[in-house]
């Protein structure tokens, strides 16, 4: 009986140093799995990150715009534009395109146009893009939207042999859509966006006359014109930004 009891406890004895055993080596198993799984999911490049970019010679053409570049996975990316449009004085690069007229004069039409210039007015654009990356370029696809004004502003034109001072307000709405090709590089967290891009643009513009000052007369014809035009654009430029 002794002998029974005493085989009975070494065989309980060895069952239990058995499954300490295998438990413990189970539980090592498991944590070095999960460590090894999580150094997986955690590979430079795969995580999602954002970027903030501004375009430092953009200023030179009346317009400050800040970039947001959204990656949601490693190569597919969404970036929204927002750009504050401000005046230039005349002595500045606004007189380009208004001493591009007759006798030196602004002129209503035409490319040097005042009223198409970019140094004359307030306002806000707007971009998106969806962007695709590939080894070591991008392409997107971009809508933009512009609303650029002035009010109540003098230019001296001339035109048909004579000249005069005519006041006016404009309103612009612009829309338009391009391809963009670029190529996207880094230094620690600095980024440098280097892009080109073709495509069309839809102006919708409205003017109102307010007065016309003439050598011997003054008119007040308080009347509105309205013009639409197509035209295509090329976009070439560098943003700066910060990776987040």
């Amino acid at each position: 009986m002794k002998k029974q009891t005493a085989s009975i406890l070494v065989i309980m004895l060895l069952f239990l140093f058995d499954n300490r055993i295998i438990g413990s080596s189970l539980k090592e198993i498991v944590i070095i799995k999960s460590y090894i799984d999580f150094n997986n999911d955690s590979i430079v490049g795969e995580k999602p990150y954002r970027i903030i970019k501004i375009n430092p010679f953009q200023v030179f053409f009346s317009e400050i715009p800040v970039s947001y570049e959204i990656f949601l996975h490693k190569k597919l990316s969404l970036q929204f534009q927002l750009g504050y449009i401000f005046p230039l004085n005349k002595k500045s690069h606004r007189g380009l395109f208004e001493s591009m007229g007759t006798e030196g004069e602004a002129t209503t039409e035409g490319f040097f146009s005042y009223r198409r210039s970019p140094y004359n007015n307030h306002g806000l654009s707007s971009k998106i893009e969806i962007r695709e990356y590939g080894r070591h370029t991008y392409f997107a696809q971009q809508l933009m939207y512009k609303h650029c004004f002035y009010k109540e502003s003098t230019f001296t034109i001339s035109e048909g042999g004579t000249s005069r001072d005519q006041t006016e307000s404009k309103f612009s709405n612009i829309v338009g859509f391009g391809l963009i090709v670029g190529t996207q590089s880094y230094a620690g967290n600095f980024v440098f966006d280097w892009y080109g891009g073709v495509g069309l643009r839809n102006r919708f513009m409205s003017v109102h006359i307010l007065k016309i000052e003439y050598t011997r007369s003054t008119q007040y014809p308080d009347k509105w014109e309205y013009f639409n035009s197509v035209y295509p654009f090329i976009n070439l430029g560098l943003r700066i930004g910060i990776k987040m």
